[in-house]
This record gives C-alpha cells, structure tokens and sequence, in this order.
C-alpha cells in the first residue's frame, strides 16, 4: 500500500518548520526555572524580568499570559504573581545559579564591562551554573534596604555577584551574611569577598609617572562619584604629590558630561594650567583631548595625559592615550574563580582581591 505524500503549501514545496516567537521563548525560560525551582513562592517583579531579559513589558505579560493559562502563575497583575506549583512537587532539582546585580544596563556599559560579563558567564557555563543580569537602580541608592529585600526574597540562587555596589548595599550584604562577591572597591569598613584593579597602587603609580618627567603642576579628572575607587585613586595621587618638592594638585570633578568636563578644563587653564593629567574613566579622555587641542594646546608637548582606564576606542585614537590595562577576560577568569569556590560551599577571605593593571605605554606622555 502506498503511503501518501505529506501536504503541501504549494506545487512541490512542503510547509515550513514555524519559527518560535519571541514570547514563546520567554515563556520557555520562566515555565524552566519554575520547574527547577529558581523562585520559592512569587516571580520577581516586572520590571526586573524585563531588564533580566531584556525584553519589552508587552513581550513579558504576554509570556506570563501564557503561564497563568498553564495555571503554573497566578494571572493577576498589578502585584507579584504567585507559584501555582510548589518547588517540592517539582521532579528536577533545584538549580543554583548567580545573580549580578547591577545599576547600569548592559547596552549603557563600557565595553570592558560587557567583555567581562561575558567571561564570566562562559566560566560559569561550564561547570552549569547560570549566570543572570538583574539591573535594579533601586538598590544602588543611600536607602536600598527595602529593595534589597524584596530582591532576595525567596531566592534559590548560589551566590550574588555585586557589580559596582555603592557603601550601602556592601553594608547590608554584610550584615545579612548573604553569600555574594564584589566586582569593585570595598568601602571602609566593609568586610566582603571583592575582586577589582588596585586603584590605590595606580594613583601612586601615575603621580610618580608624571612627577619624574619633571611635571609639578598636575591635576585629576574624575567625576563626582561616590565609588571606593576613586576615592582611591585620588587619595593615592594626592599622598604621591605630597612628596615631591613644588608639586601642586588640583582636583577636577565633573558630572560626566562633556559640558561639564569641558568647563573643568576651561577652569583649569584660566588658574594654573596643569602639565600633567591623569584621567579616571577612559570615555572622558576624548573630551578632555580635544578640548585642549581645540585650545591650541600641543599633546604631550604641552600637556601629558594619562588615563587610568582601558577602551579598545583608545588604540585608535592620535596620539594613542598612555593608559592602564587588564584584559577583561583575565578579570572574568580570576573572578569566576572566587565564585566558583563560594558556590561550591568553600570558604573565601572576605578580602579585597586586587590586580595591577599594566601600564601601556602611548604617545601621550612625555618629559616637561
């Protein structure tokens, strides 16, 4: 008996394997973690799903739409939506993942960001842990206690990765003995496990770089922040100038706009204009070179510049900025390292972890 041949749309073409939607996907995401038990009792919020998965409300709702008629979620909204189906009816095992917590969202980081996220995440992939972006600026403020909570509420993940947490949100980690690893500068005062470049070790390194060419008159850019960092760095370049005979320090904080760099400098060469610069964040080496070339000032002839941050963009800039570096895959890798360990249940030094980065010699440097 012949068997018949499978319909067809059309003369000789068979129908095509339909492709899966974008909310669809999301469903499969959330109807997986359910069931492995990611969420105790209530999914998080909204807003945090949709940065986690950086989706759009409508493309979320319509996901959860999805679970709710699963009867897998509560359908409600307007509040946090319920677990229909307890974890201890759940036939996987529970996974155990990693939560970065994070202020900025991952298409307004730096690259070197970016590239280090990635690492870590690749790291952790291979040894099954997963690692997910929760952007939450809430819990970045002075007062994050109630969004913290709320965050961690029921959470089945291993271990929290903070990146960049100001003084507050280290403190209440602390206090709350969660497991959780740093990415950044520890504030006085805090014990945490932290992993980050040795701020204190370049401010010093930097000042004696400009100071040995002959350089008295220097200065730093860096914006009005309230990171341990560059607390650090600062601190460090004052306490380096403080030893040299006729050195002077001005500090240039600026909001980090271009308008407000630019005043800085405008500001700066009005005064005593600095001979020596040293540059916190990369981005802003841009605006300051070009503000004093537009100046009529000659780099390095008039003014040396140092930045103390790495961007790829650096490499193709005239003259090549000097700058500091460490490969953003070797930061992931030592980190993972850390996390790894706590994951496993392994005791870590609540330490500062710290690398010094490379010193990568440009064209901008130069003897006064």
């Amino acid at each position: 008996m012949d068997i018949p041949a499978p319909a067809a749309t059309s003369a000789g073409m068979h129908p095509l394997p339909r492709r899966e939607s974008l909310i669809h996907q999301v469903a499969t995401i959330l109807r997986k973690s359910i069931r492995d038990g990611v969420w105790a009792e209530f999914l998080p919020g909204e807003l945090s799903l949709c940065e986690s998965f950086q989706v759009s409300r409508e493309t979320l709702r319509g996901a959860l739409g999805i679970l709710g008629q699963e009867k897998l979620i509560s359908s409600s909204q307007g509040q946090r939506r319920r677990i229909l189906t307890p974890a201890t009816q759940n036939k996987t095992p529970r996974r155990r993942g990693v939560i970065l917590l994070t202020s900025v969202r991952l298409e307004q980081m730096d690259g070197a960001s970016i590239l280090l996220i990635d690492g870590l995440r690749g790291q952790l992939a291979k040894h099954h842990l997963e690692l997910q972006v929760q952007v939450s600026p809430a819990c970045f403020t002075r007062k994050p206690e109630k969004a913290l909570a709320a965050m961690v509420q029921g959470s089945t993940m291993a271990l929290w990765v903070l990146f960049s947490a100001p003084a507050a949100a280290q403190r209440w980690f602390m206090k709350q003995g969660l497991p959780c690893v740093l990415v950044g500068s520890l504030h006085p005062g805090i014990a945490l496990p932290s992993l980050d470049a040795d701020y204190d070790a370049m401010g010093q390194h930097a000042a004696n770089q400009l100071l040995s060419r002959g350089h008295r008159r220097l200065a730093v850019v860096i914006p009005k922040s309230v990171r341990a960092g560059d607390a650090y760095t600062v601190a460090a370049f004052r306490a380096a100038c403080a030893k040299a005979p006729g050195a002077t320090l001005q500090l240039l904080e600026h909001d980090g706009t271009p308008a407000g760099i630019q005043r800085c400098i405008n500001s700066m060469l009005k005064e005593s204009p600095a001979t020596g610069l040293f540059i916190a964040h990369a981005r802003h080496v841009l605006t300051v070179m070009s503000s004093l070339t537009s100046r009529g000032l000659r780099i390095p002839a008039d003014v040396s510049v140092i930045s103390r941050d790495s961007e790829s963009f650096l490499e193709f800039m005239v003259p090549r900025p000097t700058h500091y570096h460490i490969p953003p895959l070797v930061l992931a890798q030592k980190l993972s390292q850390v996390v790894l360990k706590m994951a496993r249940g392994e005791s870590v030094v609540a330490k500062s972890h710290l690398i010094m980065p490379t010193l990568v010699a440009g064209e901008t440097l130069a003897k006064r």
